[in-house]
């Protein structure tokens, strides 16, 4: 590197710290994410440990609103809790007469709402479970106020925004969270999937004013493409592209998550051996959204977690056929329970992945002894499978379902620690290099942006992340607790950690314009 320092070269010493490509986040829910940051009531465990405690929490934010306020809340985990059960409308309804209280699950596939919000969406004993969905109910009948799949966005989407200004909110505080983690380009898995167009409004407006603080790829939900139920949908704008936002993809959710039994799997769940989980799309349709998508030019990422629902997904990618020279990059997400047999089948199509490896660590002991019981759980995330294949996947948190850190997905990648304390299928495990890889190079690749990010190399964005050790280098047990130092956008110096002289980082790198490379 000496030979490029000039005299207008500004020179940082990393005093031992190691510079890496910065982090592609590739399956992340940025405008969710933000939201949960300013809720009302956090209904997380920790620090929930049981159902009264969310109660309490109700409690309070109900005090300080007027009556017939919406309370929202997230990111409550039943498994988690020592009730083991959802809360319900009897458990909110005492603390919350007046106030329409909605509680979004920590998967995002499930809420509960209160009497006062079903009332408001009109749901009653008479109310039919909506396509994809269903409305728990008690012993006689009566909702008992969990909404799941489908059925949770009957009342998601009748909650008034709390302003014009909240979408962009939301996404300007998830950016400071993604940059704090050394995270430079985040992968948006279902724009407008919580305020519809108002989440892509959100987006241009920040980038007109020079507020994002990450680059986003983002992959429009499939309820917002015009003309796709019709089978003739528009095709993406390239021209609205830039380094900072970009619009190609679409997202398809093609079935539910196993923590609540909805995702579809083949074989029963072990703790219920007749429950199967459901498609969210019938497969047919599934099959027909995803070859109109394609020939219009869209790259697809579907969501599926059951080993029955990513059959479907396959067989609406094997169904286009597979073209000399042309790679179409169509995704796998999640991609829990993928046989190994389906991993043949996505390689033989080019079939890309991008998997929440972290369930190994939040969930993994659960899904062991409870539902999918100790074969199937030792096989989630079946890394090493993929790798053995040639298959190109990324990693990634889910966010808000798990923290974002990716140096977390990266200690789970490798040593695969349950939150018990124990190795959940050892076999499937990579190493550090591909570990990395798979939050950098390859995840970049999964968007089409290899050529210009997820790598240190003359002619590429100036991301990057800083790290208080290199990460190649250090035990592997110790990865998830080195510290990302700083974090660089487009030359840009969008975090900088109190253990750093952040001095000379004030001004930027002055390596090249806005958007630097």
């Amino acid at each position: 590197m000496a030979e490029w320092i000039g005299p207008g070269t500004q020179v940082l010493d990393l005093d031992g710290r190691t510079a890496i490509p910065g982090f592609v986040e590739s399956h992340n829910h940025p405008e969710f994410f933000g939201m949960t940051l300013a809720a009302q009531v956090d209904a997380g465990s920790p620090s929930n440990d049981c159902i009264a405690d969310i109660v309490h929490r109700v409690e309070q934010a109900v005090a300080d609103e007027e009556p017939g306020a919406w309370i929202r809340g997230y990111r409550y985990d039943d498994s988690l809790l020592a009730d083991d059960r959802h809360p319900t409308l009897t458990d909110l309804d005492p603390v919350s007469p007046d106030n329409p209280v909605l509680l979004t699950h920590v998967s995002g596939h499930f809420c509960v709402a209160n009497s006062a919000a079903l009332r408001f969406a009109g749901i009653d004993a008479t109310t039919p479970d909506p396509p994809g969905g269903r409305i728990a109910r008690d012993s006689s009948g009566q909702p008992s106020g969990l909404l799941i799949e489908g059925a949770a966005f009957m009342v998601n989407s009748l909650v008034p925004s709390r302003g014009g200004d909240e979408a962009v909110e939301a996404l300007r505080l998830a950016g400071a969270e993604y940059a704090r983690h050394g995270v430079t380009t985040v992968h948006d898995t279902g724009v407008g999937l919580i305020g519809g167009t108002a989440g892509l409004d959100a987006y241009r407006a920040l980038v007109r004013a020079g507020g994002l603080l990450t680059r986003v790829r983002g992959y429009l939900f499939h309820d917002l493409v015009p003309g796709l139920d019709e089978g003739t949908p528009e095709a993406p704008d390239p021209t609205a592209d830039d380094d900072c936002f970009s619009l190609t993809g679409v997202k398809i959710v093609a079935d539910g998550s196993i923590q609540g039994l909805t995702g579809c799997l083949a074989e029963g769940y072990t703790c219920a051996p007749d429950e199967h989980g459901m498609m969210l799309l019938d497969p047919d349709d599934l099959g027909r959204k995803i070859a109109a998508l394609d020939a219009a030019g869209w790259q697809v990422a579907v969501h599926g977690n059951g080993d029955a629902a990513i059959d479907a997904i396959i067989n609406g990618y094997e169904q286009l056929g597979v073209e000399p020279g042309r790679r179409r990059r169509h995704r796998i997400e999640h991609c829990q329970t993928v046989r190994e047999d389906q991993l043949d089948r996505m390689a033989a199509n080019d079939v890309l992945a991008s998997f929440f490896v972290k369930h190994v660590y939040y969930w993994g002991d659960r899904h062991r002894d409870r539902f999918l019981g100790p074969e199937r759980a030792r096989r989630i995330s079946p890394l090493a499978s993929a790798r053995s294949r040639g298959l190109t996947f990324g990693l990634h948190s889910d966010t808000p379902v798990t923290p974002v850190p990716p140096l977390e997905g990266i200690w789970c990648a490798v040593n695969r620690i349950t939150r018990n304390g124990d190795v959940l299928g050892p076999e499937q495990a990579i190493d550090i290099d591909a570990a990395l890889r798979a939050y950098t190079i390859d995840a970049a690749y999964l968007g089409g942006e290899e050529s210009s990010r997820g790598s240190l190399e003359v002619g590429k964005l100036a991301d990057l992340a800083v790290l208080s050790a290199d990460i190649t280098t250090v035990a592997p047990e110790t990865i998830r607790s080195l510290a990302v130092d700083a974090t660089v956008v487009g030359g840009k110096v969008v975090h900088t950690s109190p253990k750093l002289d952040s001095a000379p980082w004030s001004g930027g790198l002055r390596i090249g314009s806005r958007h630097a490379r």
